[in-house]
């Protein structure tokens, strides 16, 4: 059984990256892993607009889906976009390295999911991520 590694990059309306602004959330598109993903990493990216300053940190989540519930959609439905319902993935702090990049486990099983980000600082902040898929093929 041969291993390969795919890089998917996470989309935000078709676009590699979202300025997310003073105290906003944001959710990109559609995350789409492989059928035969068996693993993955996501390397997250945020960057300081202004000058970064203490408390500038963006909190990241995974809003994952394993198909329809209850079955009254028809389509996947997503974990609810808020701090609660949602998969942490980490914190980003632009105040401690700017930009702040970090890699860090994605999970495989559910095969879709949404990023779901919160600006906490008083800048705005351009984040982009990257989803590096581990295959069977």
């Amino acid at each position: 059984m041969a291993i390969t590694r795919v890089e998917t990059k996470v989309l935000f309306g078709t676009a590699n990256s979202i300025s997310i602004t003073t105290g906003s959330t944001n959710t990109s598109d559609l995350i789409t892993l492989d059928a035969t993903c068996v693993g993955g990493s996501i390397t997250i990216k945020a960057d300081n607009a202004g000058t970064p300053a203490s408390g500038d940190t963006v909190d990241v989540y995974v809003l994952l889906s394993s198909g329809d519930p209850d079955g009254a959609a028809a389509a996947d439905e997503f974990a609810s976009a808020d701090v609660y319902h949602s998969k942490f993935i980490g914190t980003l702090d632009t105040n401690i390295t700017d930009p702040a990049i970090r890699t860090l486990n994605y999970p495989a099983i559910p095969q879709a999911g949404k990023l779901y980000t919160k600006n906490n600082g008083a800048s705005s902040v351009t984040f982009s991520a990257v989803i590096e898929e581990m295959r069977s093929a």
